[in-house]
């Protein structure tokens, strides 16, 4: 395991209905549908073009990290075995600013 900045990750915004994503995520934790991964480390895997961590699996763990102040997540590398991953164009991720 290893700690990965909230910044140096690559995380998909999501679609406007909440279904996906980060803002989907949001909208679950707000909602009282929560992480059912508490403690467990995000899954990513490593964009060497981008020098940055794709996000597979923990949004709703970054959810609630980022509602109680957190930027920094106990992380894994992906251990899916998928060759490609799809990576959200720039337009569709998260930033926080």
């Amino acid at each position: 395991m290893f700690k990965v900045d909230f910044n140096e990750m690559i995380i998909y915004r999501g679609i406007p209905s909440l279904e996906k994503g980060i803002l989907g995520a949001f909208y679950n934790h707000l909602n009282g549908k929560g992480t059912m991964s508490e403690g467990q480390p995000l899954i990513v895997r490593y964009i060497q073009e981008e020098r940055k961590y794709l996000v597979l699996d923990g949004y709703h763990r970054i959810a609630k990290g980022l509602l109680e102040g957190k930027t920094e997540f106990e992380c894994v590398l992906d251990w899916f075995n998928e060759e490609k991953w799809w990576v959200p164009p720039k337009e569709h991720r998260f930033i926080l600013e």
